[in-house]
């Protein structure tokens, strides 16, 4: 309603989304005049250099018991993990940190500049394992 509002002719209006969803469509063809997409890379795909692996797994507890098989096979790092839920992000933590895994978390009771310094690591290779919250 907010944008709709701002009809002033000077106003520019822009949105942009990581993920563009239906409704997340459907928004802009309602607020945007004239909208342009901008599209990099190929619709749900990802880049050559990242390498993705789906498991299933019978129950909750078989996703830890999966994990610790891959890191057994010698999963080579960096790895990176999202989770639903902020308790679920530092149990995990605190199982891999268990296991002697270079791990870190980021979640909201992280500051920016805690999460800065995480993702820094984890791209120079002083973290292999980093988990996320979604």
């Amino acid at each position: 309603e907010i944008i709709c509002a701002c009809t002033h002719s000077s106003v520019h209006r822009c949105l942009f989304s990581a993920t563009m969803l239906p409704a997340i469509e459907q928004l802009a063809d309602t607020v945007l005049r004239q909208p342009v997409r901008v599209v990099v890379g190929e619709k749900n795909a990802a880049a050559d250099t990242v390498e993705q692996k789906l498991v299933f797994v019978g129950r909750e507890d078989g996703k830890m018991v999966a994990l610790r098989q891959m890191v057994k096979e010698g999963i080579k790092p960096p790895v990176l993990i999202f989770v639903q839920s902020k308790d679920r992000a530092v149990d995990l933590f605190h199982q891999l940190v268990y296991d002697g895994l270079r791990v870190d978390v980021i979640h909201a009771d992280r500051s920016q500049a805690q999460r800065d310094e995480i993702v820094d690591q984890f791209r120079r290779g002083k973290v292999w394992v980093l988990i996320a919250t979604e």
